[in-house]
């Protein structure tokens, strides 16, 4: 035993092998631990509880790619609309909202009604002619002054209501924009709003055509409803005009 562990002493020789240190111990000519003849680079080990060195870390792999994001799916796109639609909806009424009372102020500034015509606030204004005429000579009359006979107040029962005790007051038979003169019995506004019910108001029994009334006025004090007359009786007439914008 002592011999053989002297000849190894004695034949113990270094190898270099990938870049480690290998030692190879020789008895009778064969390897003892270490290369054998038929080894090669690549199968090389060292001896059984050698320390070998730790190789090198390799190179860091380069980094892949990002994957792109996946597409939404239907349903997702139908509530992403569905979102969009009414934060667009919320946003203009919150728009409204705030710009309205701004508008509502502009309105009034702008729109001033001429001395001597009466505003109920629906944009138009309201005078009593000064002299009596037949129906199509007032109707003249009016539009001198920049308007026409009443045709749209005296559709809104409110506003009638107010230019009947404001304006005409206690002045009977007064003419107003209604009249069946193209077509006996279809009854007209000269705004060419066709008379309908919900937007005049007979009197019981009108119209009659009682001695070709083609013509409407409406009857104050006694007031109960418009009334037909000939349009050759003369008259004072209800004007109205809408309301000069001064800022135009």
């Amino acid at each position: 035993m002592m011999m053989m562990m002297l000849v190894c002493f004695l034949f113990v020789t270094a190898s270099l092998v990938n870049g480690q240190d290998y030692l190879t111990c020789l008895r009778n000519s064969d390897a003892f631990a270490g290369i054998n003849p038929q080894d090669t680079v690549s199968n090389i080990r060292g001896p059984p509880g050698y320390p070998g060195k730790r190789g090198s870390p390799g190179d860091r792999g380069l980094q892949g790619d990002k994957g792109s994001k996946g597409e939404p799916g239907s349903s997702d796109r139908e509530e992403i609309r569905r979102l969009r639609a009414d934060l667009l909806s919320e946003t203009q009424a919150l728009i409204n909202d705030a710009i309205r009372p701004l508008q509502d102020k502009i309105s009034r500034l702008c729109q001033v009604a001429e001395s001597g015509w009466y505003t109920p606030s629906n944009g138009y204004q309201y005078r009593l002619t000064e002299t009596q005429q037949n129906w199509q000579e007032s109707r003249r009359l009016c539009q001198a002054m920049g308007g026409d006979l009443a045709a749209v107040g005296m559709r809104n029962v409110a506003i009638e209501r107010k230019l009947l005790t404001e304006v005409i007051k206690s002045v009977r038979n007064v003419w107003i924009g209604l009249n069946d003169i193209s077509r006996e019995g279809q009854w007209m506004w000269i705004d060419d709003v066709r008379a309908a019910e919900g937007n005049v108001n007979w009197s019981a029994g009108e119209p009659n055509n009682f001695g070709n009334e083609d013509c409407a006025v409406v009857n104050r004090p006694s007031y109960n409803g418009a009334v037909d007359v000939p349009c050759s009786l003369t008259k004072f007439a209800l004007c109205e005009k809408i309301i000069t914008d001064n800022c135009q």
